[in-house]
């Protein structure tokens, strides 16, 4: 229910693309059911993925669960170039898989991975990184997460880290990838240091200035905590009026957010009652209306949940069996959005990059 209705509400702030993760590996096909439906009930269009294990992820993304994938990561040694699960060849052939399903999908990479892992051959951070942008141009991918993302704990604390970060963007720019240029992970309790990392990448723009500005607060961030979370919202819209940037977040009316949260979490509470999964109260939808975060949120059983899934994966529940949910229940317009969603990917439309600085 929260997860639908921060969705909702990410979709009308602005949010281009929406992505999440588990506390719980097998929770992950309900994440995505609830990002899919919240996010189409705040504004059509809107990509999602849920970040998990590769093979988990892919199937997400063929039954119509997600629209995009991004945690497919490569590195730059010479050492991951011979053997292992990340070769050049393997992500490659990864890549083909969602495209071929007309899935969006980009590389992650960033400066300070290999460091971090303890294994960079004597390379610097940014000879390794410029590695993993031309992998990334070799296989076909049309784009590219860098800018350090989760390991900016690293290239942050050496001098001219942050210098490299700006470097591996402008490469990847240069190389005519798609650019989502991190400023996710927080890398300092330093709001002077996270913003001016950020103000990097906000001035000349990038097509996505985070990887994830968190549209929850932080202790609800599976993501290590970010860099901007929903408590920035106000200051970053005066950020964009101050240095008139266009960063792709919007201010929001109370009604207006209200609206459409409770929007979501009803829609969401029809998908499960008429696909069979454990029901959702009213209770549960009046929370997720006004929550702020899940120390808002009534408890859900866990163990009856994670059975529910393991039964709906087994019926082979797709997109178009949320579609069919939505629309007899009289959720016509969150319906349309989500059929649409997969007629662009027949199309191939989705895989194609925009060109426009935006927060996801």
């Amino acid at each position: 229910m929260q997860i639908a209705a921060d969705a909702a509400e990410a979709g009308i702030r602005g949010f281009s693309e929406q992505e999440t993760t588990v506390g719980i590996a097998r929770y992950a096909p309900f994440n995505a059911l609830a990002l899919l439906v919240g996010s189409q009930s705040g504004r059509p269009g809107v990509l999602t993925q849920c970040s998990v294990e590769e093979a988990t992820e892919l199937e997400l993304g063929m039954r119509g669960f997600t629209s995009y994938a991004e945690t497919v990561s490569v590195y730059g040694t010479e050492a991951v170039f011979t053997d292992g699960d990340d070769t050049p060849w393997s992500k490659a052939f990864l890549a083909s898989a969602y495209a071929s399903r007309g899935l969006k999908m980009r590389y992650t990479s960033g400066t300070g991975s290999e460091a971090l892992m303890g294994y960079s051959e004597s390379k610097s951070m940014l000879y390794l990184e410029s590695r993993c942008i031309f992998i990334t141009k070799g296989a076909g991918v049309q784009g590219l997460q860098n800018g350090a993302v989760s390991c900016i704990g690293m290239t942050g604390a050496v001098p001219s880290g942050i210098r490299a970060v700006l470097a591996e963007n402008l490469i990847a720019s240069m190389l005519d990838l798609e650019v989502a240029s991190a400023n996710d992970q927080t890398f300092s309790h330093s709001d002077i240091r996270r913003t001016a990392r950020t103000l990097m990448q906000m001035l000349p723009g990038t097509d996505f200035i985070f990887s994830g500005y968190s549209a929850v607060p932080n202790y609800d961030n599976m993501f290590a905590g970010s860099n901007f979370d929903a408590e920035d919202f106000d200051d970053y819209n005066i950020l964009q009026r101050d240095l008139m940037v266009d960063g792709g977040l919007r201010p929001v009316s109370e009604e207006e957010t209200i609206a459409i949260r409770n929007k979501a979490a009803r829609a969401v509470q029809a998908v499960f009652r008429e696909l069979g999964l454990p029901a959702v109260t009213d209770e549960e939808v009046t929370a997720a209306t006004y929550a702020h975060g899940s120390k808002d949120m009534p408890p859900r059983n866990v163990v009856e949940d994670l059975g529910a899934v393991e039964e709906m994966m087994k019926r082979n529940i797709t997109g178009l069996d949320i579609v069919k949910a939505l629309s007899v229940n009289g959720f016509d317009d969150v319906a349309d959005n989500i059929l649409n969603m997969l007629r662009q990917r027949v199309t191939g439309i989705i895989c194609k990059p925009p060109r426009s600085s935006t927060v996801i």
